[in-house]
């Protein structure tokens, strides 16, 4: 009888049973995310410490034993949880990775002590890494030769794997539906482009995606084709701080373009970038690889998800009074996003090229 009473309480609680004072993996799930906001907003690291019982040391015994040393060892502000039947979670919080690597060598002392094997290892969260997954065994985000270094973290658990899977499909459905709608509109576009201005159809420029990797966006040209070779010439007249640059009156668009610009019809060949994978329907705009990488670290938590198409900033510029409140609302999104907001977006954004807006 007490032993049933012990597990219910274990499951009402949060906690499996044998594991003393431990967060379900929900939990610290939840407590993890909760963490980095704050570390965000307050610009200070913390770790994540991971422990592994390895060899034959998963026995039922030998897990309580280490829950219990966890409790004794480790600071009352350091949160314990379960990951999974063998491994454990400590977040550290305030933090950075030298105290951490101290806290996993006095840690690994103690747990030889006790006859106990295991395999201890040691993420930093400073604002500029981001997670690659759902589940806390993929540990490493692949690099990429054109990827900026930067400190590297389990991914961050909880999101809904589901609601994942669904928001792709949306996106590919979506994707196919849309080009097979706006083909066209692309063609004359195209055709209207090379009568008038020099040059190909079509533009492509690198821009980062999620967890910072580069892609090529594609968009109906609207500059002249030298364009980006005469940005440095007219930087200072950008009438938006940060490193993005925006000038309502661009001397490098065309007549055609500024009215491309103002539909949204030149963002329509975004829809094969959506439908490879590079973005989605909605998430935070891609910025030029150059200017994604001048932004401060806490801004770069934007490149948790994939790009997208649209978003708030998309649909509302005029409320972004600085670039930082455009950064702002773009983690807002990251953070509270929904497959019904997504939806509530998508139809907002219809107003957009209707109002004549998309050039703001």
């Amino acid at each position: 009888m007490g032993e049933w009473y012990h597990r219910i309480a274990d499951l009402l609680s949060g906690t499996r049973s044998g594991d003393l004072g431990l967060l379900s993996k929900t939990q610290l799930a939840r407590e993890l995310n909760r963490e980095r906001l704050r570390a965000v907003r307050r610009e200070l690291p913390f770790c994540l410490l991971l422990i592994r019982l390895s060899g034959r040391q998963t026995k039922r015994h030998d897990r309580r034993q280490l829950s219990r040393l966890l409790q004794r060892a480790m600071r009352k502000t350091d949160v314990k949880g379960q990951l999974d039947h063998d491994a454990i979670g400590v977040l550290l919080v305030d933090t950075a990775e030298p105290g951490g690597r101290s806290a996993a060598e006095r840690l690994e002392g103690l747990l030889a002590t006790l006859g106990l094997r295991a395999e201890l290892d040691v993420r930093q969260f400073d604002a500029a890494g981001f997670p690659r997954s759902d589940d806390f065994d993929d540990w490493d985000a692949p690099s990429t030769s054109d990827s900026p270094p930067r400190a590297q973290m389990p991914p961050v658990p909880g999101s809904n794997a589901a609601a994942e899977a669904v928001k792709r499909g949306i996106d590919i459905a979506g994707a196919i539906v849309g080009l097979v709608l706006a083909a066209p509109v692309i063609v004359l576009a195209a055709i209207a482009i090379r009568t008038t201005s020099p040059g190909p159809a079509l533009f492509g420029q690198r821009r980062e995606g999620r967890y910072g990797r580069p892609f090529t966006i594609y968009k109906l040209r609207t500059m002249v084709v030298d364009a980006e070779q005469q940005l440095d010439a007219i930087r200072s007249h950008s009438e938006r701080d940060g490193p993005a640059f925006k000038m309502s009156n661009d001397p490098r668009v065309t007549r055609l373009g500024r009215w491309l610009r103002s539909t949204c019809l030149d963002e329509l060949p975004q829809l094969w970038n959506v439908l490879r994978g590079d973005m989605s329907l909605v998430g935070p705009r891609p910025l030029p690889i150059e200017e994604s990488r001048a932004c401060q670290t806490w801004q770069r938590r934007r490149l948790d998800i994939r790009p997208g198409l649209t978003c708030v900033w998309q649909i509302d510029k005029r409320r972004a009074e600085n670039f930082d409140h455009w950064m702002r609302m773009d983690l807002n999104y990251v953070d509270g996003r929904s497959l019904w907001q997504d939806f509530s977006l998508l139809a907002r954004t219809v107003s957009v090229p209707l109002q004549r807006r998309g050039g703001e």
